[in-house]
């Protein structure tokens, strides 16, 4: 019984869907034929094995979970959205340093949602992403963590005090030495805004490469296993994943000083 019940749940992409779809509450079949684009002999064939399983009843010309098919497909729904944000970039993940992500965090990857690898060619390596760069002309609150020295920080973070934008800014202590030595003017108008906060973390953390939040989308890098930064990056516009991305950089901030 219980082999046939995880065969039903996980070996069907159909009545995963369904059951999903279903999660939101009851519908007809003309609803779940427009949802999963297929037809009815398809959707039956699935329905017939869920009903079977005791996850779905039929009433009048709905369907809905049972009672019991809503608390296991509660259950499914954030381990179904951990492998979709896994296996949309498994290459990445699996070749990252996660310790960057606290494990309160981690147990949380799911939130991370949809997101868009961005793999720069050698040509544009230090440029920041199109997506990014968009977002920044209009947002009004950023926030942002720098392990490394970045070559558009410090004219990005002037035309941003300018702006009147609000911003938090965490740099590694290396980075933060480098702006204000090598960017002195820079560095005075970015300290002394009345709209931002800058912190210094200790370089020898264990953090992410970057990490940027404006107010609709979230940039993240990790360095890779071996510590290198190779300049990939993923950007989500997801609310979920600016939430995330939000509390991941105020456990930053909770290890930098003011």
């Amino acid at each position: 019984m219980k082999a046939a019940l995880l065969g039903t749940l996980f070996l069907s992409d159909k009545r995963k869907n369904i059951l999903m779809y279903l999660l939101d509450g009851h519908k007809n079949i003309d609803d779940i034929k427009d949802e999963l684009a297929t037809n009815t002999s398809a959707i039956m064939t699935q329905m017939k094995i869920l009903m079977d399983q005791g996850l779905v009843t039929h009433n009048a010309d709905f369907y809905e979970l049972t009672t019991m098919g809503n608390v296991i497909v509660k259950k499914m729904k954030p381990l179904l959205d951990t492998l979709n944000v896994y296996g949309e970039n498994k290459h990445y993940w699996e070749t990252r340093d996660l310790r960057a992500i606290p494990s309160n965090l981690l147990d949380r990857f799911e939130e991370i949602g949809h997101s868009k690898l961005i793999e720069p060619d050698l040509s544009h390596l230090f440029e920041p992403p199109n997506e990014l760069v968009e977002s920044l002309k209009s947002t009004q609150h950023v926030m942002t963590f720098y392990s490394f020295f970045c070559p558009e920080l410090p004219t990005t973070f002037t035309g941003l005090v300018k702006r009147g934008v609000s911003f938090e800014l965490i740099l590694t202590k290396s980075v933060f030495e480098r702006l204000k030595d090598e960017f002195s003017e820079e560095y005075h108008i970015i300290s002394g805004s009345d709209n931002g906060c800058l912190y210094i973390c200790d370089d020898n953390i264990i953090k992410p490469a970057t990490l940027v939040i404006t107010d609709d989308l979230m940039l993240l890098s990790l360095f890779n296993e071996e510590g290198v930064f190779d300049h990939k990056k993923l950007i989500s516009f997801d609310s979920c994943a600016l939430q995330w991305a939000k509390e991941l950089f105020e456990y930053y901030k909770n290890k930098a000083e003011k």
